[in-house]
């Protein structure tokens, strides 16, 4: 089965709910969910559909944990059993509320690299060599032994 099929059976859903699924599409901003999921009143989710066994890329469980730091629920649906609990779960949600777990696909965590803050944190520093220990190699004389 396709992704499409997927993306088209849930947007059929969620208008049947009463939800509107917009396409999510962007020049600047790559990664971003398939879908923007609008819910009365003010319920918004982020929808990312795949075709059943597909993962979300790096750069889409990057996109999602920028959203979730927002606030935003992010839900990842793979399969068409998927779609009726996620829409019943964004039904049952509260906005403000944590969004119940376990919803959807699972996804990946993302792993989140933090860079050191200061340049002492890199380890060992490069200290400045002491130019006559440099001697032997910056001498282009030839050898007299030779």
């Amino acid at each position: 089965m396709r992704e499409y099929v997927v993306e088209n059976e849930f947007v059929k859903a969620v208008k049947s709910a009463g939800g509107v699924a917009y396409k999510l599409t962007s020049q600047t901003a790559n990664g971003l969910p398939d879908r923007l999921v609008l819910f009365f009143p003010a319920k918004t989710v982020f929808v990312e559909l795949k075709a059943p066994g597909k993962m979300m890329r790096p750069l889409q469980r990057k996109r999602r944990h920028q959203l979730m730091k927002l606030g935003f629920p992010v839900l990842c649906i793979d399969k068409l059993y998927q779609i009726k609990p996620c829409i019943d779960a964004i039904l049952a949600w509260t906005p403000g509320e944590p969004f119940p777990e376990g919803i959807g696909a699972k996804i990946p965590d993302l792993e989140i690299t933090t860079l050191p803050s200061e340049m002492d944190d890199f380890g060992e520093t490069l200290e400045p060599i002491d130019p006559d220990d440099l001697a032997e190699f910056y001498n282009l004389e030839e050898d007299d032994t030779g």
